[in-house]
């Protein structure tokens, strides 16, 4: 509860830092809204269906999963999953832990057993690291094939790396904790349970704690068995990432910018980690403000702020109530289909 209550102020502070920052530079802004007005909007309808794609590729960890354990869902199904996953991840305090409390529950409804609906969405989360920390680490080589130490000065780079390092360790925490003994992770779950019974004076029943520890352990167990899986599932993810890189590519082309691939990957992986230690939704403008930083760094120029406002619009804003309608649908409507016969195979 305090480390939950320290991340929120951290969250509140980071963002009212970026709020003052913009109102000090809310001319420059204003000069960025007008100039948004002069992209081309042919590429910008290019720039969103490339984002849909990206959360339709997104989408195949679950169907990698679910059909070597024998189920079948539909593309659409898993489509509007990975959507509502992925923004339930970037709108809530400890997104990740409710996004993954979002999937064993949707899973379990389509008829697939507890321990195996752990196994779907732990691969998801741990691929979906995995995926973040390589492409931070491609960002952090390219920007020091920049020669930012020499080029901006130490400051601004310090900046960068200290953002990331926290995120790292934000992401590192999860997997130590995640793999614990199950004495361990019921131990520790019973001392929270107990400082959160004396703040709020009431007694809760412990019957819980069993459940989650052993539905982890069965999740655990099953992702020991398919460590040759999670290569595809991190390709996978990464794939994911740089669709989303690519369309913040296309909507600067929309300002007739001249910038690479790699410029546009890099601001996206350092954004896209740092937002991580941010709990207010869509990261409180976290992602907007590194974007535009690391941009403005490889010397993107003026178009990098409507680019990066329009970028979030497209990639997180527009899609928050189409997540919304797509989780209302996916937890009342009636099973699409049964699953079949889980698979026999080795290892799964």
């Amino acid at each position: 509860m305090h480390q939950r209550r320290r991340q929120l102020l951290t969250s509140v502070i980071l963002s009212l830092i970026i709020l003052v920052l913009a109102f000090i530079n809310r001319h420059q802004l204003l000069d960025a809204l007008r100039l948004a007005q002069t992209a081309n909007w042919s590429w910008l309808v290019v720039a969103f269906g490339i984002i849909l794609s990206s959360y339709l590729i997104s989408s195949q960890v679950f169907q990698v999963v679910l059909r070597s354990l024998g189920y079948r869902l539909s593309i659409i199904h898993l489509w509007v999953t990975a959507l509502v996953a992925i923004v339930i991840s970037q709108s809530l305090p400890a997104g990740g832990v409710g996004s993954y409390a979002f999937l064993v529950r949707l899973f379990k409804r389509q008829h697939i057993p507890a321990g195996q609906s752990t196994l779907v969405a732990s691969l998801e989360m741990l691929s979906y690291a995995g995926a973040m920390v390589l492409l931070l680490i491609f960002s952090l080589f390219y920007l020091a094939s920049r020669h930012l130490i020499g080029t901006f000065g130490w400051t601004r780079l310090a900046e960068l790396l200290l953002a990331a390092v926290a995120a790292l360790l934000v992401i590192g925490g999860a997997i130590f904790v995640l793999t614990r003994r199950r004495a361990v992770l019921a131990r520790w779950l019973l001392a929270i349970q107990h400082v959160v019974s004396k703040i709020f004076r009431r007694t809760w029943d412990k019957t819980w704690i069993r459940r989650v520890v052993n539905d982890l352990s069965e999740g655990r167990a099953l992702v020991a068995n398919r460590r040759s899986d999670m290569v595809l599932l991190i390709l996978i993810q990464l794939m994911a990432l740089s669709g989303h890189s690519l369309a913040m590519l296309v909507i600067l082309l929309s300002f007739d910018t001249s910038v690479n691939f790699a410029v546009v990957l890099t601001a996206f992986g350092v954004a896209l980690i740092t937002s991580t230690f941010n709990v207010l939704p869509g990261g409180g403008g976290t992602v907007e403000f590194m974007l535009i930083t690391v941009l403005t760094l490889l010397g993107v120029g003026p178009a990098a702020v409507p680019a990066a406002i329009i970028f979030r619009l497209m990639n997180f804003w527009l899609l928050a109530p189409v997540a919304v309608g797509g989780y209302a649908w996916l937890m009342h409507a009636q099973p699409a289909k049964k699953p079949g016969k889980p698979s026999t195979q080795p290892g799964n």
